[in-house]
């Protein structure tokens, strides 16, 4: 059965209620305190900065009460692809004139700035995973649309509506579980009537084989769920005030400040660390 199992395979995009310190904090600071980390580490070129990235990540999967699992069968999935791009990365690389040779086998050459350079792809890709994957457990999808309005009210001076922005970006966020359930339940309809379904043999290319019968169903059912969201959007009158109001206002306390400046001192270190 897990050869149908799509929806193990994402760790991202699932809400976990709970009672920790990042779930009580205002959802604006939360997105702010996200972001601001997951900038430091697309940016940062320390590789003891994205190592403390991933540590961070770590933990505050602990603090927060959430598994971590669902985030690491996520890296699991595309595990074949990074290998790829990691060994790519390191004997395609050029060197320069401060590269220092570590083995060498006829045309294949390991310098010293390729396996750091790989090593760095390879952090960076292991802390983004962590970091969304917390954000999307402790941020609900309400949280995540009114903290979302808020911070980018602002745009709106220059005629950016900013609610349909913030729920376009809601939708696709949240439309990931729904194409793997749906992609479970063409795998095993089609299993239903005979098709061969055995991941475990063929490598890529069996991969490949089995997803192609999938994509012309896939894309029909994905139409159709997005007409569907639309009717009930339009049938729930979203759009048609141009001003909505909230039943519960953020109000900011002196954990939230604490919470958003130890964000931007964490961010500093992973960008000079």
């Amino acid at each position: 059965m897990q050869s149908f199992e799509y929806l193990r395979a994402i760790g991202i995009g699932y809400y976990v209620p709970g009672t920790s310190y990042f779930h009580q904090r205002d959802a604006r600071f939360k997105i702010l305190f996200f972001v601001i980390l997951i900038i430091a580490l697309t940016f940062t070129s320390s590789l003891s900065g994205l190592l403390l990235g991933v540590l961070l990540g770590l933990l505050g999967f602990w603090l927060a009460h959430i598994s971590v699992l669902p985030s690491l069968r996520t890296m699991r999935s595309v595990l074949p692809f990074i290998l790829l791009l990691f060994i790519l990365q390191i004997f395609l690389y050029r060197p320069t004139q401060q590269s220092t040779m570590l083995w060498e086998w006829q045309f294949l050459h390991l310098y010293d700035t390729a396996l750091t350079n790989a090593m760095r792809m390879v952090l960076r890709f292991v802390g983004l995973v962590l970091m969304l994957g917390l954000m999307t457990s402790v941020v609900s999808t309400l949280e995540m649309n009114h903290g979302l309005e808020l911070l980018l009210r602002p745009l709106r001076v220059v005629g950016i509506q900013t609610d349909s922005l913030v729920m376009v970006l809601q939708i696709m966020l949240r439309f990931l579980p729904l194409l793997a359930i749906r992609m479970e339940q063409i795998a095993k309809s089609q299993a239903s009537r005979g098709a061969t379904w055995d991941k475990g043999s063929g490598g890529v290319f069996n991969r490949i084989r089995l997803v192609l019968p999938m994509i012309v169903p896939l894309f029909l059912s994905t139409l159709q769920q997005a007409e569907r969201t639309a009717d009930a959007m339009l049938c729930r009158a979203y759009g048609v005030m141009p001003e909505r109001s909230h039943y519960y206002e953020y109000q900011v306390t002196g954990k939230d400040v604490v919470f958003i400046v130890t964000g931007i001192i964490l961010a500093a270190a992973i960008l000079y660390f």
